[in-house]
């Protein structure tokens, strides 16, 4: 003992802070509690701008007024009118196939011009005027039906079909398509009028909808609902902007000022084909007056935002009063201690799980000095463990109250959007129905031209029916036992059976990996004309209803999907499969749930398809209709989920990186304490808790009579190993 006194009299205090080193980011006992702050922050500003409901931009603009047209009325009658014009361009663009299987067919082949001229008007009812035309003289060699302005179409189309709208003076709109011919006919036109095919477009009474479908220059073609002559001033300069941007290739939507309870909404878009030859110049253009609707309050997140952030503050302050400051205190101690600088008392903590480690030096100090230590009675302090617990608890508190509150708020589903969506629903279904019906039109067609043609002709005429992305998958002929006689497209897929005289529309199957859909026409001769049509096809033609959309039979198996297909999949129990069944039945069918608009529509128009009993439903999620309040809940979702996150995070960076390493720095400075001077003490991290490690290491030495050299190059070889004397 009085070796170790004498030793000990003659140490010299070292400069260890700076021979033990501690390392960056993220190791150091305030990093969790600072990085914990900074990202309650960008939390907090999250929910306090991003929880707007007019969005964030609006903080720095006006306010907003208490009523406005909900913002997903405007897209949804964008994506209307988008698909509307698309199927203007299908009707407007109807005669290509029609022109090109009639020079296909040989018709044309003989030089009595007059002949093939009533041949062709007999073959095709629909066609209000024909003419074959030179181009070189730019005269009809000759013409059956109504006059027809076709100088408009002389300009050359490079080989391809071109088309061309013309309101005749009566207000008719026709429709001229002019095929260029080749061989001895080189040089000519095969040219057709028909009246342009209207587009049956249910629309919205309630908001006085019009669409208008309208030249470059502003003349209005055709119309339907309500008189243009209506609208006022400002919803003319309205028109008049977007006829401009959809002549420039542009689709988009204009809403113009609020006129008491309802606002002008005006969509356009710009009527494209691109397998046609020359532009179309035409627009089609839709006017509603939309009734107002309450906007949700303009700042939802401000009051949780506000409680976030006094919640962030004092978590912060809380963790660095009870766990940074008397970490770093005790270190400062510890680094006394070490250094031989023993006069200074080691400073008691009001956090137990310090308290215990400083009382542990304090003893070891004391026996530095030679002295010997009081036993003094152990007060329980503040369980860092606890706060730390108890601030990630009201970090998640907060999170799930903003789940339960903001993240559960209930989306206010305007009728309007529903009202638009049920439309756009029985838009597709329409558009289905009516591009079925018009394949067998076609096939009935080749049928009256392809008699008593050749197999070679034949083949032609039907190539011109599956050629590029067209409805049909597989074109073929059939004898009377139904064997496949002539085949153009891809294999088909129908059994091989007869079908009965006449013609239709029919669903093949009920099973297998591909549902088989076909028209058929019967031949003079006794042979069958056949297409299958694409499936592909038909869930092109059901994408602008939006959502997903299914096209079912009337036993609820899949036909086409819009989104994960699988053939004749049967629609679950459920609200769609419920609308499936009122839309069979011929009732009205929409429902709105808690998260998507359902409608369903039937296949109920006169015609081939009415015979498949099919009907079309679509589920749009209420997230895409941009809803009132969708934003909120969303946004309240995310912050209550970011919240949770950094919650644990808080609570698990303190407890691994923090609270286990004090604790076990704890049990090493009761053990040299207690005597134990031969358990060889580690630090495992290069933060403020390895500085009290490696300091108390060097107090286990000094107690044991060790020389520990000021040398900073030789101080870290003696932390953590044994050289005991």
């Amino acid at each position: 003992m009085n070796g170790l006194k004498k030793h000990a009299r003659g140490r010299a205090p070292i400069d260890l802070p700076d021979q033990l080193a501690e390392a960056g980011f993220p190791s150091g006992a305030g990093v969790g509690s600072l990085t914990g702050f900074v990202l309650l922050l960008f939390i907090t500003a999250f929910t306090a701008l991003y929880l707007v409901t007019t969005g964030p931009l609006s903080l720095f603009g006006p306010t907003p007024p208490s009523k406005a047209v909900p913002g997903g009325v405007a897209e949804l009658q964008r994506r209307t009118t988008t698909s509307l014009a698309q199927a203007v361009a299908t009707a407007v663009t109807g005669n290509t196939g029609e022109l090109r299987v009639a020079v296909s067919s040989g018709v044309l082949d003989t030089a009595d011009t007059p002949t093939v001229v009533r041949t062709l008007s007999k073959a095709y009812p629909v066609w209000r005027s024909i003419a074959v035309v030179d181009t070189r003289t730019q005269k009809a060699l000759a013409q059956c039906g109504d006059p027809m302005p076709y100088q408009g179409l002389l300009g050359g189309s490079g080989g391809n079909v071109t088309v061309q709208a013309v309101a005749r003076a009566d207000g008719l709109t026709m429709v001229l398509t002019a095929a260029p011919l080749s061989g001895s006919r080189a040089g000519q036109l095969l040219v057709a009028a028909t009246a342009l095919r209207a587009v049956s477009a249910q629309l919205d009474a309630d908001q006085h909808q019009n669409l208008r479908l309208v030249t470059a220059g502003g003349k209005v073609l055709e119309t339907h609902g309500d008189e243009p002559a209506k609208d006022d001033p400002g919803t003319r300069g309205l028109v008049s902007q977007a006829v401009s941007a959809a002549a420039a290739g542009q689709d988009g939507v204009l809403i113009g000022p609020t006129q008491g309870t309802i606002a002008p909404v005006v969509s356009y878009a710009p009527v494209t084909a691109g397998d046609i030859a020359g532009s179309l110049g035409l627009s089609l253009v839709s006017v509603s007056q939309v009734p107002l609707e309450p906007l949700p309050a303009r700042y939802p997140g401000l009051l949780p935002a506000a409680a976030l952030l006094v919640l962030a503050a004092g978590s912060t302050f809380l963790l660095r009063k009870v766990v940074v400051t008397p970490i770093r205190q005790l270190r400062a101690d510890a680094l006394a201690v070490a250094s031989h600088r023993l006069d200074d008392v080691v400073r008691r903590s009001r956090t137990s799980e310090v308290r215990r480690a400083a009382k542990a030096l304090e003893v070891v100090r004391i026996r530095l000095r030679h002295g010997k230590p009081l036993v003094r009675r152990q007060n329980r302090g503040v369980s860092a463990h606890l706060v730390v617990a108890l601030v990630s608890l009201a970090l998640l508190g907060w999170s799930a109250t903003v789940a339960l509150t903001l993240g559960m708020h209930g989306t206010a589903i305007s009728p309007t959007l529903v009202s638009n969506h049920d439309l756009r629903v029985t838009h597709s279904a329409d558009t289905v129905q009516r591009s079925l019906d018009q394949g067998l039109y076609e096939l009935r067609e080749v049928a009256r031209l392809g008699e008593g043609k050749t197999p070679g002709r034949l083949s032609t005429m039907l190539g011109e029916l599956t050629a590029g992305k067209t409805r049909f998958r597989s074109v073929y002929l059939t004898d009377a036992n139904g064997k496949v006689t002539l085949n153009s497209g891809r294999d088909p897929f129908r059994d091989q059976r007869t079908l009965p005289n006449g013609e239709g529309i029919r669903q093949d199957n009920t099973s297998g990996r591909l549902p088989v859909v076909f028209a058929y026409e019967g031949m003079p001769d006794g042979q069958t004309l056949i297409g299958e049509f694409d499936v592909t096809w038909m869930a092109t033609l059901l994408k602008p209803a939006g959502g997903r959309v299914r096209l079912v039979d009337d036993g609820y198996r899949t036909i086409a999907d819009t989104q994960g297909y699988l053939a004749f999949a049967v629609l679950p129990e459920g609200p769609a499969r419920d609308e499936v069944a009122l839309a069979l039945a011929g009732d009205d069918a929409k429902e709105t749930t808690d998260s998507a608009v359902i409608g369903a529509h039937g296949l109920t128009d006169p015609g081939g398809a009415a015979n498949l009993h099919w009907a079309v439903v679509a589920e749009q999620p209420i997230n895409a209709l941009d809803a009132a309040g969708t934003a909120e809940r969303d946004g309240g979702r995310v912050a209550a989920l970011l919240t949770a996150v950094v919650a644990i995070l808080l609570y698990g960076w303190h407890f691994l990186l923090v609270l286990r390493p004090l604790r076990r720095v704890a049990l090493a400075a009761q053990a040299i304490a207690d005597g134990d001077l031969t358990s060889v003490g580690y630090p495992q991290r290069q933060d403020e808790i390895g500085t009290i490690a490696s300091c108390l290491e060097l107090c286990r030495r000094a107690l044991l009579g060790q020389d520990v050299p000021a040398d900073s190059t030789r101080l870290p070889c003696l932390i953590g190993t044994d050289n005991e004397v």
